[in-house]
C-alpha cells in the first residue's frame, strides 16, 4: 500500500444531483461538487440567497432604490420616436439553437440537460487528474 494512490469518495453537494464521485488525496482541495456545472449552480444559488438577505436590510433597500432611479433616468434619456418593424426574422441564433436541441435530444425524446442521465457505472477515476482508483479511503479526516 506504500506506493498506491488513496482516493476519497464524496457526494456532490448540489441538492438536485447528489452524485457520488472520487478524488485522489493529492488533488483534493475541498471540492464539494462533481462537475463544473454543479459548482456553478451551487454558486448561483448562494449568490441569490446572499442578494435576498441584502435586499431585506435598510442598506439593500436604499441600493435598490438608487439602481431603479438610475435605470429610469437612462430609459427617459434614450426614448426613440420611430417604431421598428414587427416582422420576425429567422436568425442564425435560432437555427443554431434548434440544431443543438435536436443533437442533444435523447432517444426517448427527453432533452439531454441532465449530465448524469444514462451514465453507465465504470471504474471510478479522479475527477481532477483522471487517475484510476486503487484504494478508497473509507473514513477520511475532515481537515
Amino acid at each position: 500500500m506504500a506506493g498506491e494512490v488513496v482516493f476519497r469518495q464524496l457526494v456532490c453537494r448540489w441538492p438536485e444531483c447528489g452524485a457520488p464521485f472520487v478524488i485522489c488525496r493529492s488533488c483534493y482541495r475541498g471540492q464539494a461538487y462533481c462537475s463544473e456545472r454543479c459548482r456553478q449552480k451551487g454558486r448561483r444559488q448562494r449568490r441569490r440567497e446572499a442578494n435576498r438577505r441584502h435586499q431585506q436590510t435598510r442598506e439593500g433597500r436604499l441600493d435598490h432604490r438608487d439602481r431603479q432611479r438610475a435605470y429610469r433616468q437612462r430609459r427617459r434619456e434614450g426614448r426613440v420616436t420611430d417604431s421598428t418593424s414587427r416582422t420576425r426574422r429567422c436568425s442564425a441564433k435560432n437555427i443554431l439553437l434548434e440544431k443543438f436541441r435536436r443533437l442533444t435530444a435523447q432517444p426517448d425524446g427527453r432533452q439531454g440537460e441532465d449530465e448524469h442521465a444514462g451514465m453507465v457505472p465504470v471504474e471510478p477515476v479522479c475527477i481532477v487528474c483522471g487517475r484510476r482508483v486503487a484504494f478508497i479511503e473509507l473514513f477520511p479526516d475532515r481537515s
